[in-house]
């Protein structure tokens, strides 16, 4: 019997790989535009610097004596054009860990104490990598920073937050409105995850629920769905709770998990 658990849950993990590696086309525009803005104005600021240190030293060359304003004011200038270059380098640098971040927790198969809030604000900012996610939804982020951890495996949980939030951008598509709500809480036994968005209703949400009992079965009648319901029949191996609700005109689905025992 665990052994065929085990086999579902793999199964399921490789679904939603799947479906991740699916946008990798779109991910690889969104990660090379985002490079080229610090990269260009690190380049730009370069020339700049470059071309005016050449001068101040012609200025120093000719005033080796003595140091007048025009002097201080080239000091000034480059001084600003490193400031501006270390700036995009750390920017840069951030959009870099954004990326490698994301691989690096979908290959980590241990279990552990993990901070679901932290989770979904790492995830939320790879998806700055997905131009329509970037530049075409309202996005509102309220986290409890307080809250306590879970138990388990962070690929997992990476990879099932991608598809519910891929479901919901996906949902979106030809709404007029498009925006995207997540909030995080807890009370003294479980976390809970809310995920809202402006998108077309959730198909088949009661049957959806009712088939999650059986991991691993594929909705063949709600193809639409099916990246949503293998998310959350694997985070179901967490103890984890549903609830998928149309609320002015809305999709809420709400998951509930159970706090790490002390």
């Amino acid at each position: 019997m665990n052994e065929r658990i085990g086999e579902q849950r793999e199964f399921l993990f490789k679904e939603l790989q799947k479906e991740f590696e699916s946008t990798f086309g779109e991910l690889i525009f969104g990660i090379l535009h985002n490079f080229a803005s610090p990269l260009n104005g690190i380049l730009g600021r370069s020339e700049f610097l470059e071309r005016r240190a050449k001068k101040h030293l012609e200025l120093v060359k000719k005033n080796v004596n003595k140091i007048d304003d025009l002097i201080l004011k080239s000091f000034e200038t480059i001084s600003c054009d490193v400031d501006l270059i270390a700036k995009e380098a750390d920017r840069f640098f951030n959009l870099f860990n954004d990326v490698a971040g994301k691989f690096q927790r979908l290959s980590d198969t241990d279990s552990q104490c993990l901070n679901l809030s932290e989770l979904i604000e790492t995830e939320l900012a790879f998806f700055q990598f997905y131009p329509d996610f970037k530049s075409k939804i309202k996005k509102s982020l309220i986290l409890d920073r307080k809250i306590p951890e879970i138990s388990g495996i962070k690929a997992e949980y990476s990879i099932c937050l991608s598809a519910i939030i891929r479901h919901s951008l996906n949902s979106m598509k030809d709404s007029k409105l498009k925006e995207l709500v997540i909030t995080t809480d807890h009370d003294d036994s479980v976390v809970r995850l809310n995920i809202e968005d402006t998108g077309v209703p959730i198909a088949g949400r009661k049957e959806i629920l009712e088939k999650l009992s059986s991991t691993g079965q594929v909705l063949h009648d709600l193809d639409e769905e099916k990246g949503l319901f293998n998310a959350l029949s694997l985070l179901k191996k967490y103890g984890a709770l549903f609830q998928i609700e149309r609320q002015s005109g809305k999709n809420v689905i709400c998951i509930s998990i159970p706090v790490t025992s002390i």
